[in-house]
């Protein structure tokens, strides 16, 4: 059911726009990347979903509203030192992202169909927004002075 579900939002959407919404990022007070210690560190990553809508814009010209699916998607990237404590002193650097993935609704699908929408917010937006965030990431980290993070080109999911 899922699967039919997915389907009939894929046939449905179309990518309108990918954009940033929100981000935020710091370095530890008084670590210096360039200036490594004895300290292992290690990334960690994070994605998902935060929220989703659907919305309409009136065209006066045509005398009818179009409507968009828009999904919210938080990503985020840090560099912790690799001991078991995940204290909020063990964070070196952080790398946060809010990205919207809006899609065009075809004049055909329903746009109450909350089964297919959700499955789409949760199995596709995210494949969408990956290739921004994966440039805003590397680009991040190099004006941070960061070690870099070349994210694959292409997003994994946990069935692959």
């Amino acid at each position: 059911m899922a699967k039919e579900a997915l389907q009939r939002a894929i046939k449905g959407l179309a990518v309108h726009d990918v954009y940033l919404k929100h981000s935020e990022f710091f370095t530890k007070d008084g670590w210096d990347p360039k200036r490594p210690d004895d300290t292992s560190l290690v990334y960690q990553f994070m994605t998902g979903v935060e929220k989703s809508e659907v919305f309409g814009i009136s065209e006066e010209a045509e005398a009818s509203v179009k409507n968009f699916f828009a999904v919210y998607i938080k990503v985020g990237c840090r560099l912790v030192s690799e001991s078991d404590d995940l204290k909020s002193d063990n964070i070196f650097a952080q790398i946060e992202a809010s990205f919207v993935s809006e899609y065009l609704l075809d004049k055909d699908f329903d746009a109450s169909d909350e089964e297919a929408l959700t499955a789409f917010a949760v199995e596709n937006a995210s494949f969408h927004v990956w290739p921004y965030w994966r440039e805003y990431l590397m680009s991040t980290c190099t004006r941070l002075n960061l070690p870099k993070v070349a994210l694959p080109v292409r997003q994994f999911t946990s069935r692959e």
